[in-house]
């Protein structure tokens, strides 16, 4: 990896802190397993040792601490900054919704000819089929010779998914409870994210600044050439301290499946900042968010 000093930037307004985000967890009691076998797999595989990955010596290897938790994994649909009065009118509203309805609006926008009458049949008009995804190959949010963000996008075979999501996003932003931002969504689970590493070479970001910047990375919008970039590691001109080389990486996980037909089970709303998680003896065995509500999806496991 080499550190990549981007161009200053006039400093604006404060902006209020981020507090909390809008997400698909796709960690289930399901998909656990699958996702930890997968994210094992490849940090063995693509990982350098920690006084190497400080050295920065070798762009194309991956620094292990951007690679994220497996209780971290997501798809964020919008990210909010709420005080006590806001969160509980985020809360109102995700808990007022009903998921089976906007699952089958969702299903109504689906093309015909994308439907099949195995399908249909499934899922007739006062049923709703659980949603189901694969979390399948690897993107470069960037130019993947100089990336800070790799992600998997998933896929569902339903085409239920991004119309939902969508509507998901449109509730929360009409009711003035997400950060403006008029990109579009981009539905993708992190899977590296280079703001989380820190080498010897440059004092580290602050912890807040950190999960602030890379929880707007994982925000859902993707940045076009001719938009501001809402963060240090996010859009086209991002600015994280490390820059990878991911075009082997791209080839070689182009179709690996990180974990499949598994049914998302809640919309959550979740507390910026993952939370270690220590055994007895003071070790991180994982990271999570904490969810402060959620509501179960159609299928869902309890």
């Amino acid at each position: 990896m080499v550190r990549h000093k981007g161009p200053r930037r006039a400093p604006g307004p404060k902006k209020p802190p981020l507090t909390h985000f809008l997400c698909l967890p796709l960690v289930t009691a399901d998909s656990r397993q699958q996702l930890e076998s997968s994210m094992n797999r490849f940090r063995d595989e693509v990982t350098v040792g920690q006084a190497d990955a400080d050295g920065d010596e070798d762009t194309s290897k991956v620094h292990p601490k951007a690679i994220r938790p497996v209780g971290a994994l997501h798809c964020t649909l919008g990210v909010m900054s709420l005080d006590k009065a806001g969160l509980e009118k985020a809360v109102q509203a995700l808990q007022s919704l009903d998921m089976k309805s906007m699952l089958q609006r969702a299903r109504n926008q689906v093309p015909t000819s994308a439907t099949t009458d195995s399908e249909a049949a499934i899922e007739p008009e006062r049923e709703v089929a659980p949603l189901s995804i694969d979390l399948k190959g690897l993107v470069s949010m960037h130019d993947p010779q100089s990336t800070s963000i790799l992600y998997s996008a998933p896929e569902d075979l339903s085409n239920r998914l991004y119309p939902f999501c969508q509507a998901m996003q449109k509730h929360f932003s009409d009711a003035e409870l997400l950060v403006p931002d008029d990109r579009s969504l981009k539905l993708h689970a992190t899977i590296v994210n280079t703001i989380y590493a820190k080498g010897k070479k440059k004092p580290p970001m602050r912890q807040r600044d950190r999960e602030e910047a890379a929880e707007q990375d994982e925000a859902g919008q993707g940045g076009g050439e001719g938009q501001e970039d809402r963060s240090q590691g996010h859009g086209p001109r991002a600015n994280a301290p490390l820059k990878l080389d991911a075009t082997a990486l791209l080839e070689r996980y182009q179709d690996f499946l990180w974990a499949g037909n598994v049914v998302l089970d809640r919309i959550a709303i979740c507390e910026m900042g993952a939370k270690k998680i220590m055994d007895a003896e003071g070790r991180v065995l994982n990271e999570e968010y904490t969810e402060v509500a959620s509501v179960q999806l159609p299928g869902g496991r309890t």
